[in-house]
């Protein structure tokens, strides 16, 4: 149980003490009243419970279904990649060899000092 949900409980626990204590109220209306806030937080903690439950549940799809595409998606992007250097090698083997072969007809250029 975390911190949050301890704090809360205990909150409520000092909570109905310091109420019961210094209730204006006969013993017998006080006890029912403390039997209907025991009841109405007896359901809050079901209706958290259940929440937290179906949180739990979504994010177990979430999980599930982010397995199912993404590594597809990141195989798909590798071979894609592997495709374009596979084109792409060859021109530009052919680029550099182009640039050798205009450098070596070009005439040598004077380096001015």
């Amino acid at each position: 149980m975390g911190k949050f949900s301890k704090g809360i409980l205990f909150g409520a626990l000092v909570g109905g003490v310091g109420g019961l204590l210094f209730a204006p109220r006969s013993g017998k209306d006080t006890r029912q009243k403390f039997v209907d806030e025991l009841e109405e937080w007896s359901d809050l903690k079901e209706d958290f419970t259940e929440k937290l439950d179906h949180f739990k549940e979504s994010a177990q799809a979430l999980q599930a279904t982010a397995d199912m595409y993404i590594e597809p998606f990141i195989d798909g992007i590798n071979r894609d990649v592997e495709n374009f250097m596979f084109q792409a090698e060859p021109r530009l083997d052919q680029i550099q060899e182009q640039v050798e072969k205009i450098q070596s007809e070009l005439p040598e250029m004077p380096l001015e000092d």
